[in-house]
């Protein structure tokens, strides 16, 4: 079985292909701040998500929608996380 790896914005996503009961493929996908383990202890602990509704052709294509999917979300966690922007006392 194919696992993709990727790093986006300072993320590691590991993408693993999952066969579903009708043989198409759906995903599973872990993203961890790189260079750390994703374990309880750390600060940024892992998150593990899996999508079962996709039926992708083909492993590869269910890997690469699952990079997206993960892309998308470490987008939303980083705005999330930002602190707003505070307009200036007058």
């Amino acid at each position: 079985m194919q696992i993709t790896t990727d790093e986006y914005k300072g993320f590691t996503i590991v993408v693993t292909p999952i066969k579903d009961c009708a043989d198409q493929w759906d995903f599973e996908y872990r993203i961890t701040k790189t260079g750390q383990g994703g374990q309880d202890t750390d600060p940024a602990p892992a998150l593990t998500r899996s999508q079962t509704a996709g039926g992708y052709a083909t492993p590869e294509v269910a890997c690469l929608a699952g990079v997206e999917v993960a892309r998308i979300e470490i987008d939303n966690l980083l705005a999330m996380a930002r602190e707003p922007e505070r307009e200036p006392e007058r």
